[in-house]
């Protein structure tokens, strides 16, 4: 064996040591990715807090998480005309959907404080990475705030409440039907290596209709059906019109890779610009390209009957119009696929319109129709 030189010997064995180092360090680092567990949009406006028990009453929000993991990231935001002060946030586990919790109830901190001030604007913020055991399911987020107002959403869930500190009491005395306070997304450090999948929509994806705190939204169907997390961006009254957006939002999540796309029929109910298959095709064409651009898979799907909505029959041009659009998705236009919302629930009598036990007010589904709208989307995505 030819003796290396004492230099050369003492690299030649940092060397070794560094790489072992390095493999030690990639052993021991913690496995596992963030990915967005659940997230809400559609703030409407500022909530009064003497609708909910007053100042640092006990606010307590459905909030089901799609991932298990080890840590929890919350982001927050305010409101656009009000300063909002939280006095606390929390997280814990739902012993059912209707409210009641079992368990510890851990904390949110921001900056290792448990109380924020967000400006008016509305201004945002993310949480310190708490370390929090989640399980998928029913959580709770459970909030105080000690400004008099603070954000409100549609929901189709109900939110409980009670004045006071009542953080770890089992269930509350009193219910809310829209979503208070200013959390709007959840992100959960896991080992589970399915990415989800994203519903983006106005009410129909949101689950206008369907029955609260039981899960009965397509999503939510969805998601059970094919054992994949789904994450819900439904949105009341959202237009087509408003979809150059969407692939911002869809690239801030974490661990996406599928998008569901599903609207335009308020868009012809109002009336307004988007009045023709050509005005639709050319504001949503950009959200097939922006989300493919993102190497996510893209399905769309066509718009569901609404004859007998008084306001759609008033102008039988809509009825027209929905078709026309219908061809257009239909054709596909780069999208992976296309999702036949229509076909599955319109009635074989009457196509212009909703199935009559599938429908809530002939524009919305009821908990059958949305059944219906899973059922159709599974078997796209898995193709049987």
């Amino acid at each position: 064996m030819i003796a290396l030189p004492f230099q050369k010997r003492l690299i030649a064995s940092a060397g070794v040591s560094l790489t072992l180092l390095a493999i030690v360090g990639t052993s021991l680092a913690e496995e596992g990715a963030w990915k967005t567990a659940f997230v809400k949009r559609g703030v409407v406006g500022s909530y009064n807090c003497e609708w909910a028990g007053g100042l640092d009453a006990t606010l307590r929000m459905r909030t089901p998480l799609q991932y298990d993991g080890t840590k929890v990231r919350v982001y927050v935001r305010g409101d656009r005309l009000e300063e909002v002060d939280l006095t606390r946030m929390a997280l814990v586990r739902g012993a059912d959907d209707l409210g009641k919790i079992t368990g510890s109830t851990y904390p949110i901190l921001f900056s290792g404080s448990a109380g924020l001030t967000l400006e008016k604007g509305p201004k945002s913020a993310v949480s310190d990475d708490m370390p929090i055991p989640v399980t998928r399911g029913t959580w709770y987020v459970e909030d105080q705030y000690s400004s008099p107002k603070y954000p409100y959403a549609y929901e189709v869930d109900q939110g409980f409440y009670e004045a006071g500190d009542n953080f770890a009491k089992e269930t509350l005395e009193k219910t809310v039907t829209c979503r208070t306070g200013i959390l709007n997304r959840v992100d959960v450090f896991t080992t589970d290596p399915r990415d989800s999948i994203l519903c983006y929509g106005d009410s129909i994806t949101h689950g206008h209709s369907s029955t609260p705190n039981t899960d009965r939204r397509y999503p939510s169907i969805l998601g059970k059906l094919i054992n994949r997390p789904v994450l819900n961006l439904g949105q009341n009254g959202d237009l087509a019109l408003y979809g150059g957006g969407i692939p911002a939002t869809t690239r801030d999540l974490l661990g996406v890779d599928t998008v569901i796309f599903l609207m335009g029929i308020n868009d012809i109910v109002s009336g307004g610009k988007i009045n023709s298959a050509k005005a639709y095709g050319d504001s949503v064409q950009q959200v097939i390209d922006g989300c493919k651009a993102q190497k996510k898979k893209f399905y769309i799907g066509t718009l569901l009957p609404a004859g007998g909505y008084a306001k759609f029959d008033a102008e039988p041009a809509k009825e027209a119009l929905r078709r026309e659009i219908n061809a257009w998705i239909r054709q596909g236009n780069g999208a992976d696929g296309v999702i036949d919302f229509d076909a599955a629930l319109a009635d074989p009598a009457d196509p212009t319109k909703l199935k009559a036990d599938c429908q809530a007010d002939w524009l919305h589904p009821n908990d059958l129709g949305y059944q219906k709208m899973a059922e159709v989307a599974a078997r796209k995505l898995t193709d049987k």
